[in-house]
């Protein structure tokens, strides 16, 4: 008996939607959402299949755009880098913001940047060497024609990134 996969403009909602006989699909994921380096063979093994069956699914999810990057969570405090903040921006009317994210995107202390919907149009956070630096970004932003307003809140300390749980050290 086949499943029809239902096809939806949002990646993430297409993982939650996965008909049953996508099971190793889900499978796979989770695998991969916990230990992005996971090898195929390994993931194989885990789920009692071929290594050709995994990575033929994997290179599917790739090119449907479910998978779309491999990434490692780098410990910013132990490069030196222990101011973190989530920066709230909001541009000027109807203006385009793409100019707006290009400049912003080329800052090498912003980590993420989104574009938003609702009290601000633009979500980011950054990661600098301290504070002075952190207000340093903030007012090279502000300059930035098109930027009415930035605002900040400092992130004190990580708990989840990219759907993965921080453990917490002893020291916390």
């Amino acid at each position: 008996m086949g499943f029809k996969k239902r096809h939806i403009s949002e990646d993430l909602n297409r993982i939650a939607i996965l008909s049953d006989s996508d099971l190793v699909d889900k499978q796979i994921l989770e695998i991969l959402r916990l230990n992005g380096r996971a090898s195929i063979r390994n993931i194989a093994k885990q789920l009692n299949t071929s290594p050709a069956t995994v990575s033929r699914k994997i290179k599917k999810m790739e090119d449907e755009n479910i998978i779309k990057a491999y990434v490692s969570i780098i410990e910013d405090e132990e490069l030196g880098k222990g101011a973190r903040a989530v920066l709230l921006v909001r541009t000027i009317g109807d203006q385009s913001k793409t100019n707006i994210v290009q400049d912003i995107s080329q800052m090498e202390d912003i980590c993420n940047v989104f574009v938003t919907m609702g009290n601000y149009d633009l979500i980011l956070t950054a990661c600098t060497l301290n504070d002075n630096e952190l207000y340093n970004i903030i007012k090279r932003i502000r300059t930035i024609q098109g930027v009415a307003w930035v605002d900040f809140a400092s992130i004190v300390t990580r708990k989840k990134i990219l759907s993965t749980l921080i453990e917490e050290n002893e020291e916390d």
